[in-house]
């Protein structure tokens, strides 16, 4: 299988911050360490956070001109290095990569998960070359192998949408049969939906668009929300935190859990509103050159909880796509791009009726 792999692959690369991708055919990575391995890229999809490293708001973590995009990366293992099989990892094998490249396994943050590590050499799709190309050097300890039943495009968006918010679930803790609002319904609400269904809770689906809404009850049947608000108005947020905060409970009303997957700064404190004493909010959106904005009187007199979260460690992710394929869980894929056709995917992205992932396939 490795000696069918070129010396060059075609890819999608940031000619200079926020201009359009350049299409190029650039040389396949051939310098493989210990661990890594070479996946033959078959979809990587388009993500938030793609957006902002074309914008140029991590180029103080190391992106720079030349970077190859996406860190939703899926495909097949075509080459490994020497002790890729200690992380039971083998040619053939379908994978897909969260972000974490090269973790030192040795430092304090790597002793409660290596997607925190300290000396971390780069992130793939932010810092390092990720998914928008033939191919891409991946840390075999990182992915995770995914099942057949599980079709390409609809693979990739697991490795940062599924599991960011498969880890704010995991940070706020929740208990089958409690109260779950997920506010911003888009790429990753659409499958915190599901997965909190799959763990026994209780979904409300909240959002600004109609279209968030729509997505939302597009889901299987099995995982549709149990109440849905669209807040596309000051009285519209209005009259949802005021129904919610005096919902669910004769005592100590509202919701038991909120994931913010949204950047509008103010949605913490909207979310405060009616998050019950004693709640946990982890908020994932990420809102970029701006402050969130948080109730301190919620904070300390409700005592509520609010949780930090980058992303699931490897292990979790391996939980999060066998959970996945288990349950019978589906990414709303609304459109596939070729490579070439990469800045059309942009566009699309920035579109205000997008609904679901969008992802390249090769």
């Amino acid at each position: 299988m490795a000696d069918s792999v070129p010396k060059q692959m075609r890819a999608a690369r940031i000619k200079d911050f926020n201009k359009p991708y350049e299409v190029a055919d650039i040389n396949v990575p051939s310098d493989l360490g210990d661990y890594d391995i070479l996946v033959q890229i078959k979809a990587a999809g388009y993500c938030h956070t793609d957006l902002q490293v074309l914008q140029g708001v991590y180029e103080s973590a190391g992106a720079k001109p030349g970077l190859v995009g996406s860190h939703e990366p899926a495909g097949v293992v075509v080459k490994a290095g020497p002790k890729v099989s200690e992380a039971n990892i083998k040619l053939g094998d379908r994978v897909g990569s969260i972000n974490t490249y090269g973790f030192c396994n040795k430092c304090d943050a790597c002793k409660t998960g290596q997607q925190l590590c300290e000396k971390l050499p780069g992130m793939l799709g932010l810092t390092l070359d990720g998914g928008f190309a033939q191919y891409m050097k991946a840390d075999a300890r990182v992915v995770s192998k995914i099942p057949e039943g599980i079709p390409w495009d609809q693979a990739a968006p697991l490795f940062c949408a599924g599991a960011t918010v498969y880890g704010a679930l995991l940070a706020v803790d929740p208990k089958p049969g409690q109260w779950i609002a997920m506010v911003g319904v888009g790429g990753l609400g659409h499958l915190g939906i599901q997965y909190a269904k799959a763990m026994g809770l209780k979904v409300i689906a909240i959002d600004n668009r109609k279209e968030g809404i729509d997505l939302a009850n597009k889901v299987p049947s099995q995982f549709k929300p149990d109440q849905t608000y669209v807040i596309d108005s000051e009285d519209a947020k209005k009259k949802c935190a005021e129904e919610l905060m005096g919902s669910f409970y004769d005592t100590n009303p509202g919701v038991d859990r909120v994931v913010i997957n949204a950047e509008e700064p103010s949605l913490m404190k909207f979310s405060q509103q009616f998050l019950r004493k004693g709640g946990k909010l982890s908020d994932v959106g990420l809102p970029a050159g701006s402050d969130l904005l948080v109730d301190p009187f919620g904070l300390n007199f409700k005592e509520q909880t609010i949780c930090g979260q980058l992303i699931c460690t490897p292990k979790q992710c391996q939980d999060m796509v066998d959970m996945h394929s288990k349950n019978g869980c589906e990414v709303w894929i609304e459109k596939t791009y070729s490579v070439d056709q990469i800045n059309d995917m942009l566009e699309h992205y920035k579109s205000k009726q997008l609904q679901g992932r969008l992802c390249m396939v090769f």
